[in-house]
């Protein structure tokens, strides 16, 4: 029924995840590109309801990849039937927190958006599409999660497919609405909003249907048979997982109010060039994802010294990757830009923006890679320290040093970044060499395990070697 970690392969992993991953993020981008069209207003709007919608799904992701690291290790001690309830367990618990943000966008969208100190004419449209952003949260936490299952099992294809449907229908709906070759009952922001809720409506039913057609075992029942110890390690992971996540997306929405004070264009170039800037690292993003899955059925299989090797073998096409699309996209910035807008003072804005983000590729290299392999393994305390400490003070802190204080403009908030990335890169990176992550790996599979998993300092010093653990580990699965 399962593959194993021997039988995937990288590329046939990656391939489909980078595909996926490109659709999912190419239905804001064409929304951005075609509203170009129609109104640097109105980008500026939905890139403001896009970045509280990016907080969101990130708050998603505590779910998810807590499931991903448990279910890989599970599958790699040829723990099945633990995994499947894993699976349903956090299912829903993904539906019961998607209910939740729903209501709370949905009723909240002008006070949130008032907060950021939004322009008062920004606010009808922004506050439209985050209403309609948020009453699809909890499909999108759902259809997340049933897509981690699927690459999980290897089966990184499926979830591609029903993503790359749901693009035709955004593409297409979005090109009505904003060209409108014949008239249609939706204009607007509010149209491509429809739209997007429609696709998004889409993708969870398909990903339902073919999820049951797969057959991997998923049983109903565990949809309501909670095990209160796979949802402790569930959301121990995943909550400081994502907490760097949250982070990040947080800071970007407070760094954005930087940029009130520069206007509507500054505002518009920070959406532009972080919508096209995904597309540089998003193959090495895709390597990264598709060695941890590896990795993770390494490390359950207790063969943490090779999965220690693998991740520094990949680390050297990530770096490759990055340096290469990152460079493409500078040199060909212009025409990439104009492909949004025609403004001239936006396009010369962005260009050395993106000369900076070479150097920041570079630094997320580390990222991809070393913090994939320590979040497999589910060494997630002091990645999260190291990662809350340095976007507040490194990227929010030098942000507003350099954009408010020295009036540097746009340019300052990515020598922000730039500053943030690198530190939190060679920190993960450092962690990953010192292979004490893996004192956490015996102790997610083991039943009744808890602090280690979490790559906690103080449950770690009980554990005696490394080796002793991997010995105890492949014992335990041998039980079974």
């Amino acid at each position: 029924m399962e593959k194993s970690a021997k039988k995937m392969g990288l590329i046939s992993l990656a391939i489909p995840i980078l595909v996926e991953s490109v659709l999912r993020s190419f239905m804001g981008t064409i929304n951005i590109s075609l509203l170009g069209n129609y109104s640097d207003s109105a980008v500026a709007a939905v890139g403001v309801s896009n970045q509280i919608m990016n907080v969101v799904i990130v708050a998603f992701n505590a779910i998810t990849a807590g499931t991903a690291v448990l279910i890989n290790q599970y599958i790699g001690a040829k723990k099945e039937q633990e995994a499947n309830q894993i699976g349903m367990n956090a299912m829903t618990v993904s539906f019961m927190l998607g209910c939740a943000v729903t209501l709370f966008l949905t009723t909240c969208a002008m006070p949130i958006l008032r907060s950021l100190s939004l322009e008062e004419a920004l606010l009808p449209d922004a506050a439209v599409y985050l209403r309609w952003m948020g009453g699809s949260a909890v499909m999108t936490a759902v259809s997340s999660l049933i897509s981690v299952l699927f690459r999980c099992h290897g089966n990184a294809k499926v979830p591609m497919f029903v993503v790359m449907i749901a693009n035709v229908i955004n593409v297409t709906g979005t090109y009505l609405v904003v060209n409108r070759p014949f008239e249609i009952p939706l204009y607007g922001v509010s149209g491509v909003a429809v739209v997007r809720f429609s696709s998004d409506t889409f993708t969870l039913l398909a990903l339902v249907l073919l999820l049951i057609h797969a057959r991997y075992g998923y049983q109903l029942r565990d949809l309501f048979r909670f095990k209160l110890l796979y949802i402790k390690r569930i959301l121990g992971i995943g909550l400081m997982t994502s907490a760097e996540g949250i982070c990040y997306t947080t800071s970007q929405v407070v760094t954005t109010s930087f940029l009130t004070a520069y206007g509507m264009a500054a505002l518009s170039t920070k959406t532009y060039v972080q919508n096209i800037e995904y597309y540089a690292y998003i193959m090495g993003s895709s390597l990264g994802q598709a060695a941890q899955i590896l990795s993770g059925h390494m490390m359950g299989a207790g063969e943490t010294e090779k999965a220690y090797k693998y991740i520094n073998k990949i680390w050297r096409y990530v770096v490759s990757c990055n340096i290469l699309f990152g460079t493409l996209l500078f040199v060909f910035s212009d025409q990439v830009m104009g492909f949004f807008t025609s403004s001239q003072e936006i396009i010369q804005m962005a260009k050395p923006l993106l000369a900076i983000d070479i150097a920041i590729h570079i630094a997320r290299s580390f990222n991809h890679t070393h913090n994939q392999g320590l979040r497999a393994a589910g060494y997630v305390f002091w990645p999260m320290i190291i990662a809350i400490s340095s976007i507040w003070v490194l990227n929010v802190g030098l942000s507003y040093v350099f954009t408010v204080l020295c009036k540097w403009g746009i340019i300052g908030i990515w020598l922000g970044a730039a500053s943030d990335e690198w530190f939190r890169g060679l920190c993960v990176m450092t962690l990953w060499q010192t292979k004490k992550w893996k004192a956490s790996v015996s102790k997610i599979s083991r039943p009744g395990g808890s602090g280690g998993a979490f790559g906690d300092p103080t449950t770690m010093e009980k554990e005696n070697s490394s080796g002793q653990i991997e010995k105890e580990s492949a014992a335990e699965a041998g039980e079974q």
